[in-house]
């Protein structure tokens, strides 16, 4: 058998060395294309999941507002959890030219199922008596929810104004707003000892300082 030169054998290695790297070429850019396809496949899933959680958490924040009075539409409004009336407003299609905003707080954060009342210029004091009577929200003095005697109206109190009270901290103050979210308003003063952290004690000490309305 003829021995084969060293020319020769050098070119067969150099042949062996190309046709293996064209093989590793290949199955390189094959698992290239693969790996794309997949990357591709989790970033759409991924998109996917955050849209859908980004419509999950709009609709958990959205609030429902009842706005009657000197706005443009009355009815029911859709805001968002932590609006203001201010927002209400411009949900109810704006002001009309009857809208008397000298006793309104614009900025008055608002709690779902809320009712309100946007006063006009020729409501009467018997009037809007009236309204308030029927536990719509009319009137916010300076942003604080009290009434002619200095009380705080613990169904209207934001937690900052109820950490005013004599030992109730912040998160007490929240439990509060979360009862009166679950249950519906405080009917007498006496209810908020159903409030977990609220004892005997702590409701003898705030309880001339407080009013339900």
């Amino acid at each position: 058998m003829e021995m084969l030169s060293s020319k020769q054998k050098t070119a067969i290695i150099i042949a062996g060395v190309i046709v293996v790297g064209i093989f590793i070429f290949y199955m390189t850019t094959k698992t290239r294309d693969y790996d794309y396809s997949v990357i591709n496949e989790a970033i759409e899933d991924e998109t996917n999941d955050k849209e859908n959680e980004e419509k999950v958490e709009e609709n958990i924040s959205e609030i429902i507002i009842h706005v009657t009075g000197a706005v443009k539409n009355e009815g029911i409004v859709k805001i968002k959890q932590g609006d203001r009336i201010v927002d209400a407003i411009e949900a109810a299609g704006g002001l009309t030219s009857e809208a008397d905003l000298t006793a309104i707080n614009l900025a008055y954060a608002l709690q779902d199922g809320q009712k309100i009342y946007i006063p006009k210029i020729t409501d009467t004091e018997e009037e809007i008596a009236e309204i308030e009577e029927q536990k719509v929200n009319v009137v916010i003095d300076n942003g604080e929810s009290k009434n002619t005697t200095g009380k705080l109206n613990i169904n209207k109190a934001t937690i900052e104004e109820l950490m005013s009270l004599s030992g109730i901290g912040e998160a007490t103050a929240m439990k509060i707003v979360e009862y009166r979210t679950t249950n519906g308003n405080f009917k007498t003063i006496e209810d908020i000892k159903n409030v977990s952290g609220i004892g005997n004690a702590k409701y003898e000490s705030i309880k001339d300082y407080i009013c339900v309305k």
